[in-house]
């Protein structure tokens, strides 16, 4: 630090050597450019049988190019570093791949996954959370396969990324008040491969999960019931009684679906208590 009144370029704050050259900026193609040469690669890479599997798997309900899984995580890695993204500023690699999500195709979804997760995601902070939820608003992920390999690889690594600070975990489990059915699962398919942990991510974890899960049972809807089922299995591994006891609490307002999911790794006897006691609770209701 200069001394108030002395000149930075007095001599005893001269460098010895000659200034740096400027230095030059890296020209890259346009976002657009970018996009449509990594759906070219992915074209290159589609066949027929690809492309049935995923339809039949995913029942039709979003359209299929017809690359493996295994191709799409190539191309996007080379598409990366060899195509000119890799190139770019921090912010607009964020930003190229958010707009991947635009995609039509299955695979472009999941092509922004892999970018984010795979490439970006040292870089991302909390202040990006937004924009990852606005790709829910805006419809770009709006079916199952999306949905979850998003919360899986992104946003529950992000959680397990910031721990144990609970910031990001307590961001993304509020989504379970959003608007959307995706979003609202996704604040609680985030953290399936946290659960297991329980109380050992943070202290207050279990009620968090908990919460997330008593919101999203409101809503009858398939994919709200199966996260919750989905979530309060692997938290069962070590919150057991815990899990017992809402599941018990909240029989009537689970699908049978659910219910079996919650209690599929617990013994025999346990299950079919559990079921017998929600068919009871579903002719009541």
């Amino acid at each position: 630090m200069s001394t108030p009144g002395k000149s930075d370029r007095s001599p005893e704050f001269a460098s010895s050597s000659p200034p740096p050259p400027p230095m030059r900026p890296t020209v890259t193609p346009p976002q657009s450019q970018l996009v449509k040469a990594l759906h070219q690669r992915l074209d290159a890479l589609a066949t027929d049988k690809s492309r049935d599997f995923w339809e039949r798997y995913m029942k039709g309900v979003i359209p299929f190019r017809g690359v493996p899984m295994a191709a799409i995580r190539k191309a996007v890695h080379a598409w990366w570093n060899d195509d000119g993204p890799a190139a770019l500023m921090v912010p607009d690699r964020k930003a190229l791949a958010l707009v991947l999500f635009e995609g039509s195709f299955g695979e472009d979804k999941l092509a922004g996954t892999l970018a984010l997760h795979e490439l970006l995601l040292h870089d991302l902070t909390p202040h990006d959370l937004s924009s990852l939820a606005a790709l829910f608003d805006r419809r770009l992920i709006a079916d199952w396969n999306s949905c979850d390999w998003f919360c899986v690889k992104v946003l529950g690594n992000l959680v397990a990324r910031d721990l144990p600070a609970r910031s990001t975990a307590h961001e993304i489990a509020s989504w379970c008040h959003a608007q959307t059915l995706w979003q609202r699962r996704a604040a609680n398919v985030a953290f399936v491969n946290l659960a297991k942990q329980g109380e050992a991510n943070f202290d207050g974890f279990t009620s968090l999960m908990l919460d997330t899960c008593s919101r999203n049972l409101r809503c009858d809807e398939r994919f709200a019931q199966t996260g919750v089922g989905w979530l309060l299995r692997e938290l069962a591994e070590t919150e057991t009684t815990r899990v017992l006891a809402f599941t018990e609490a909240h029989l009537s307002a689970m699908s049978r679906e659910a219910v079996r999911s919650v209690t599929e790794r617990m013994p025999k006897n346990v299950q079919t208590q559990v079921l017998a006691a929600h068919q009871r609770a579903s002719a009541r209701s």
